[in-house]
């Protein structure tokens, strides 16, 4: 019995001292904490790394500033290539001083030092990806700029890249491809891009919707027997035609808005002028709009004049011999005749409106041509361009395959020739003139 029980209080006693030992070593325990994994992002047309996100909070202790946050990365992430908009530091934190060097990157708080339990996120850009995949160590230290202590390892896993990526990744490594074609700031700038290329369409369709009526009410005003009518119209014209677009913005534009008018019917509006769409309020689209469809509307009312005056002029005697009066003879007989021979010609200006949209970036509206400049300037790149010419080319070119393809069926339809052009035709129908047919844009001076 006695030594059963004095065996009894010996394992008690080691007990209660492992149990005091551990006590003790709590804290340590706690300040040494690994940190959690990071959530590492990744570029899926390169594979490489997109945005490497750390979670920490900062350990027990009394901690006098200045204190420094070292994460310490493998040299194949070339740190040292960092700028210090690449590091973004969040949490209830001033904005710690950041130094990017070959073994890592240091974040000094040189103000205050965090309260211990603060909670920061670290987020990091630009980092080079290794060649190959794997797992890779991030050493992380807290404490004295002269002597942090080590809290442990991170690991940053990659996965091996195909042959796409490899060879994206390969364009990357030349200078001027990089410069001009980066696969990973042109797959970063889509978004951006994609909400201005909306913006610049939604500006175009309700501009030439505002335009067609205009310019033909226009193109009737120039045909006018009346000067009073017709030397206002022809003025128009000409002025618009003769002056540059951005001219006409900047005085539009800004100008409007000294117009007392303006500012009343905007008013008036209420709520229909203070929605907003991708940081483009509705003065801003209103504006935009008013000086494009102007513009547009001097351009179609040429397209109008030439094609209703491209009708044979029996056509309107023959619809008045029948008891149409004028209006009637217009609206039955020779304007669906004029649409129908103009139509490629409008479509012609309908692409050279969106093109023109680009010039909006002038006046601070965020289509696609000021979301690029914007990318541009935040990467010193050009390939945010070249992301947006593709943008461009999205729409304009089966556009223009479509006016192309739809004059031929119209030349068809009128002359009942047509089709591919297989030689010069041999024979009595060598020299002769071309027939009656669509409007091309030379004949109205199309820009």
């Amino acid at each position: 019995m006695y030594e059963d029980g004095s065996a009894r209080r010996t394992r008690f006693t080691f007990v209660a001292a492992a149990l005091l030992l551990v006590t003790m070593l709590l804290p340590a325990t706690a300040f040494a904490a690994i940190p959690p994994a990071p959530d590492v992002s990744f570029v899926p047309v390169t594979g490489t790394i997109d945005e490497v996100t750390i979670e920490f909070v900062v350990p027990e202790g009394e901690y006098e500033p200045p204190t420094a946050l070292v994460l310490a990365f493998p040299e194949e992430m070339r740190t040292d290539r960092l700028r210090g908009t690449d590091v973004r530091v969040s949490g209830e934190v001033r904005s710690p001083a950041v130094t990017s060097e070959v073994d890592g990157v240091t974040l000094s708080f040189i103000a205050a030092a965090p309260a211990p339990g603060t909670e920061l996120t670290v987020r990091i850009t630009g980092l080079t990806t290794p060649g190959e995949g794997g797992e890779y160590p991030v050493r992380v230290s807290y404490g004295a700029p002269e002597a942090p202590v080590d809290l442990g390892e991170l690991v940053i896993e990659t996965r091996t890249p195909n042959l796409v990526q490899r060879l994206f990744r390969a364009m990357e490594q030349v200078p001027f491809l990089r410069l001009f074609f980066s696969p990973t700031i042109i797959w970063g700038a889509l978004p951006l891009l994609w909400r201005g290329f909306q913006v610049a369409v939604l500006i175009l369709i309700v501009a030439y919707s505002v335009g067609i009526p205009l310019g033909l009410a226009i193109s009737f005003m120039k045909m006018a027997r009346l000067p009073v009518l017709r030397w206002p119209a022809t003025f128009y014209v000409d002025l618009v035609r003769g002056t540059p677009l951005l001219v006409q913005l900047l005085l539009v534009y800004f100008g409007i808005t000294f117009i007392p008018a303006w500012n009343s019917a905007m008013t008036a509006l209420g709520p229909l002028a203070s929605w907003q769409i991708y940081n483009v309020d509705a003065t801003q689209f209103y504006r935009a709009i008013l000086v494009l469809s102007l513009n547009s509307s001097a351009y179609l009312a040429e397209i109008f004049r030439a094609g209703i005056q491209s009708i044979h002029k029996g056509q309107l005697e023959a619809a008045r011999s029948l008891g149409m009066t004028w209006p009637q003879s217009m609206a039955f007989v020779i304007i669906p005749q004029t649409v129908r021979r103009i139509l490629p010609t409008m479509m012609s200006e309908f692409i050279l409106l969106f093109k023109d949209t680009s010039i909006l970036f002038a006046v601070g509206i965020f289509e696609l041509t000021l979301q690029a400049r914007t990318i541009q300037a935040a990467k010193f790149n050009m390939s945010p361009y070249i992301a947006a010419a593709g943008f461009y080319l999205l729409l304009t070119v089966p556009l223009g395959r479509f006016v192309a393809n739809l004059e031929q069926r119209l030349s068809v339809a009128e002359t009942g020739r047509g089709g591919k052009k297989r030689g010069k035709p041999r024979g009595p129908l060598a020299d002769e003139p071309q027939a009656e047919g669509t409007i091309s844009t030379s004949e109205v001076g199309l820009r």
